[in-house]
């Protein structure tokens, strides 16, 4: 749904970045590149106050990402006429990733977040090893099974094939119709 089905990303990748030793998939210091992604509606909001919150928000990311050496978009395009809402994100995620094999993680978050904290730095040695960084509530994930005990605001996935599998998993759930309405139905075992 997302577009053609891709099997042998880690392969490509790795071949991409031997054929590109320019575009290193660290920033100086040893850190895994990180390409903080965000979107917006292509309209201004109803309200001009929103635009101007907008604005505030966008630069703090850019400010955020400035001092930390993370790439940046402000998306601002539907690229799904299927997947829009909420669920636009996943078509610039998968397009993301693949047209840029350099970034190890891409960090999705909403156009409302902002960093309160400029000092704040991803602890990624406690992410090695994992594909998905997401906050929620382990409570509600673990013992009670909850679809809502996540939080897709803010989000990390490591560029790899794994991440590909779940976006062409997930995008299914977004077009309104049966297997959107299916989806909630029941929770598969962790």
């Amino acid at each position: 749904m997302l577009g053609p089905k891709i099997s042998d990303w880690e392969q490509k990748r790795k071949e991409w970045m031997d054929r590109n030793p320019g575009f290193p998939n660290q920033i100086p210091g040893g850190k895994p590149k990180i390409l903080l992604v965000t979107g917006s509606q292509p309209n201004p909001c109803d309200n001009p106050i929103g635009d101007h919150y907008l604005l505030k928000t966008t630069k703090n990311k850019i400010d955020y990402c400035r001092l930390h050496g993370i790439d940046i978009v402000h998306n601002m395009a539907h690229l799904d006429r299927e997947l829009a809402g909420y669920w636009a994100k996943l078509p610039l995620i998968r397009r993301l990733m693949l047209s840029h094999p350099e970034v190890e993680w891409i960090w999705w978050m909403d156009s409302d977040a902002l960093f309160t904290d400029m000092a704040f730095e991803l602890p990624m040695s406690k992410y090695e090893g994992y594909n998905l960084v997401i906050h929620g509530y382990p409570d509600l994930l673990f013992d009670q099974h909850s679809w809502i005990a996540l939080n897709t605001g803010s989000f990390l996935l490591r560029n790899c094939q794994w991440t590909l599998n779940l976006l062409d998993a997930w995008a299914p759930m977004g077009p309104k119709g049966p297997v959107r309405d299916e989806a909630g139905q029941f929770l598969l075992p962790i």
